[in-house]
């Protein structure tokens, strides 16, 4: 298979770039910077672009010149800098979604998949809203993700492109998303407790929302791509991992580090958007139509984030 991965250096797409080459597909990778996230021996095997998805014409020249057989699509600016450049959020996270739809069906793409996100719920979503759930998103990052959603079924609906979209937990990864996003603190959490010795939640320590750990989300996206069409029964899939409290993610890393200094300073903003969002997320469709089945726990996770951050494979 041939890939194009927009936010293909970034905290997914330099793992997913290397997970595909490693069994064998050619993967080329767009992104704003050149460096993975997530640097590794099968990465220096991607072929790197950089470019905007938010440009339509470049967009376009790029799918047709190198032809995948699949696009995931990955580029976003995140929740909390989606409040702070709602401008730049729109062309990216809406126009970068068309532009790429547009661009595949176009140039006889097979497939194209991209994540959505819990924060798509919003308010009164209930304690474990599911794929046909309401959405009433209070952020514009869950405004866009939305829309997404909805292109992504009108392009399958309308001309059969075949779109297949993960709405994801909170991910957890050694690095925090360098495009601001609410839930940050999942990540920044273990950084900063390693690097620094010490971490300040913005969140309240009773906030409670799903998790997903960044390799099962990579395992997700591979598993929901190789899934034959004949057994989905939905264009949009919910994934969840663990739904621990802030409170026990702290306990969890203090029992690995205890002398690390954890404190709480809630931003009303940050604090409560975080709260709009549901502490559980209903993935049974997924676990049903294509086998999802995350490996990573509130304890695995913790082990695994921090074996990397000690590894010193990522930094704050």
């Amino acid at each position: 298979m041939r890939a194009l991965i927009t936010g293909g250096t970034g905290s997914i797409g330099s793992r997913l770039s290397a997970a595909l080459v490693e069994r064998g597909d050619d993967v080329i990778a767009l992104d704003v910077r050149p460096d993975p996230v997530a640097p590794s021996a099968a990465f220096g095997r991607v072929d790197v672009r950089s470019g905007e998805v938010q440009n339509a014409a470049f967009v376009h020249a790029l799918v047709a010149e190198t032809r995948p057989d699949a696009i995931f699509h990955l580029a976003a600016i995140l929740s909390g800098r989606s409040e702070t450049d709602s401008e730049l959020a729109w062309r990216v996270n809406v126009d970068g979604v068309r532009n790429v739809l547009e661009a595949a069906r176009a140039h006889g793409v097979a497939r194209v998949l991209f994540p959505s996100s819990v924060a798509s719920y919003g308010l009164n979503a209930g304690d474990a809203p599911g794929d046909a759930s309401p959405q009433w998103p209070v952020g514009l990052y869950g405004v866009t993700k939305v829309l997404g959603e909805r292109l992504g079924v009108y392009y399958h609906q309308r001309f059969g492109l075949d779109v297949r979209s993960l709405r994801l937990a909170a991910m957890v990864a050694p690095t925090a998303p360098a495009s601001g996003a609410a839930s940050a603190y999942v990540c920044e959490l273990y950084a900063h407790a390693v690097q620094r010795g010490r971490y300040t939640f913005q969140v309240y320590p009773h906030s409670r929302i799903p998790l997903v750990w960044v390799g099962d989300v990579v395992d997700a996206f591979l598993r929901l791509h190789d899934a034959p069409a004949a057994q989905l029964r939905q264009r949009v899939y919910s994934i969840m991992g663990c739904s621990p409290s802030v409170q026990e993610m702290a306990e969890a890393l203090q029992r690995r580090l205890p002398h690390a200094q954890l404190d709480f300073d809630p931003d009303p903003i940050q604090a409560n958007v975080v709260d709009s969002w549901p502490s559980r997320i209903d993935d049974a469709s997924a676990r049903a139509d294509w086998a999802w089945d995350p490996e990573h726990d509130l304890e695995r996770m913790t082990d695994a984030v921090l074996a990397e951050l000690q590894a010193g494979r990522a930094a704050v």
